[in-house]
């Protein structure tokens, strides 16, 4: 009972003080950023990101450990010093650039590879769920789908801050198009938004309940997380994957989106059998992108081995 009670005042505490107190600090700094030039913008965040390993280290040494595992012929400590260094440079800077994601198309930031296999998508007449990445500033993919007037919307999960979903929705907000957050009922609006012929933004590395669900770097294939649901999501809809993601082209707000072809998942009459096989056809795919920018994938600092 006390626990209980206990627990109920911590959210109460959180909900009433914290988060209002955090989140009014945290719109200041979105809008004052607004008012600086693009790369100022994005080098205050860069500043402000190099402190963050000081507030979570528990984050700083899951990150040091992923990069040592996974490159381990760069894992000496000054490399991996380096690395996880460029990485919260590249959060602090994707949070900061939040404030100017309605200039950067329009100021020529953006480089695209790859737009044929979008046009090859588009000319089959079938709905695509575009699977995006967390690397670079992942907010790049939707704004050139919105750039290119792609019809659909992006799926996103809300910070658990209320105050913080407020300002990733005013960022979104200005740039145009829709967007879904992750809610008990939007699975059936997203599958309505397919069905309707238009087309989904769903990132694919999440992290949820604990678990960052991919890629899955070695250990066994699960059919939960996000690949599973695009994949449900793709056989329920006749929908193609267009896999997509941008990188940040050095230390600046300048980036490159590359889109992969599109992929015409297995289906036959096992369907279970068919989505692990999809499952692990993409992570396959997604692997050694991540591996090779893994100092700018935001997961890196919550992805833990199931050792």
């Amino acid at each position: 009972m006390f626990s209980g009670k206990a627990a109920l005042r911590q959210r109460a505490i959180r909900y009433w003080l914290r988060d209002p107190s955090v989140g009014i600090l945290n719109i200041g700094i979105h809008y004052g950023l607004r008012l600086l030039p693009i790369d100022t913008c994005s080098a205050v965040g860069a500043a402000l990101g190099a402190f963050a390993k000081y507030r979570f280290p528990e984050s700083d040494a899951r990150a040091r450990k992923l990069w040592t595992r996974l490159r381990p012929g760069e894992s000496d400590q000054a490399t991996a010093d380096a690395a996880v260094r460029r990485l919260w440079r590249n959060v602090g800077r994707t949070m900061a650039e939040f404030s100017v994601l309605d200039r950067l198309w329009s100021d020529g930031r953006i480089a695209i590879a790859g737009k044929d296999n979008l046009d090859a998508a588009m000319a089959s007449g079938r709905p695509f769920i575009v699977t995006g990445l967390h690397l670079g500033n992942w907010e790049v993919v939707g704004l050139v789908m919105l750039a290119l007037r792609i019809p659909g919307v992006s799926v996103s999960m809300p910070p658990d801050n209320r105050f913080d979903v407020f300002i990733a929705n005013r960022a979104r907000d200005r740039i145009g198009g829709g967007y879904l957050l992750v809610d008990s009922r939007s699975g059936f609006a997203i599958a309505k938004v397919l069905r309707s012929g238009r087309n989904v933004l769903l990132y694919i590395d999440e992290l949820a309940r604990g678990r960052v669900w991919a890629p899955a770097f070695g250990r066994a294939q699960r059919r939960q997380g996000n690949i599973a649901y695009a994949v449900r999501l793709a056989r329920m809809t006749n929908a193609l994957i267009v896999p997509a993601y941008s990188v940040r082209v050095g230390e600046q707000a300048r980036f490159k989106m590359t889109l992969l072809p599109p992929l015409d998942l297995i289906k036959t009459d096992d369907e279970d059998a068919d989505v692990m096989a999809n499952i692990a056809t993409i992570d396959r795919l997604i692997d050694p992108v991540i591996r090779a920018h893994l100092d700018q994938w935001f997961f890196g600092l919550d992805f833990e081995f199931e050792d």
